[in-house]
């Protein structure tokens, strides 16, 4: 899967998903995100970096590394992708989300936040959807906010790994699987 029309019509089309870093595409239930991988845009006098959910961690690191900057939340492992931390992650990573860019369980295309540190457009579905286990929606693309290498690194040194599984977590998500999953796609 390498273009958005392609996810779509694999969601439209679907009863049931996964969302997957494996290599088979065969399967109807199997949504592979790592073909769909590659630095979107990149502003390094911004501090904003955009990227496919199937991005190696290592390859943004690399980019970012060129102008000495680092994404500036816990990574424990960077041959993962992006889009499988962002769906398994908590708040440390959730503080770094500008905007997301999802598909809904309709196959709809939507777009939350936006490549600026402020937004005041209502409630932040890109970082409500953080640590979502790929439930919800399938994540295409995410926006980060960098910081400078020295001070990712000590930002992710003094700050402790958090790890929210409480009933209102739970009843949130599943609210937000009823307005974005109405068909029940995302298992």
């Amino acid at each position: 899967m390498k273009t958005i029309g392609e996810l779509q019509k694999k969601v439209r089309n679907a009863s049931q998903l996964r969302i997957s870093n494996s290599i088979d595409e065969s399967s109807d239930e199997l949504l592979n995100m790592k073909s769909y991988s590659g630095v979107v845009e990149y502003f390094p006098e911004e501090l904003v970096i955009t990227v496919k959910a199937g991005t190696l961690i290592k390859d943004i690191s690399q980019t970012l590394r060129k102008k000495n900057q680092a994404l500036p939340f816990f990574i424990k492992d960077e041959e993962k992708t992006i889009g499988s931390l962002y769906a398994t992650a908590g708040s440390d990573l959730s503080d770094s989300v500008l905007g997301v860019q999802i598909i809904n369980g309709k196959g709809d295309l939507l777009n939350f936040g936006g490549q600026v540190m402020k937004n005041v457009a209502g409630y932040d579905v890109s970082r409500l959807l953080v640590g979502s286990m790929g439930k919800l929606a399938v994540i295409t693309q995410i926006s980060f906010k960098v910081f400078p290498e020295k001070l990712a690194h000590e930002r992710r040194i003094n700050q402790p790994k958090k790890i929210n599984d409480s009933p209102l977590r739970e009843e949130i998500e599943q609210r937000l699987k009823d307005v974005f999953d109405p068909y029940g796609v995302f298992v």
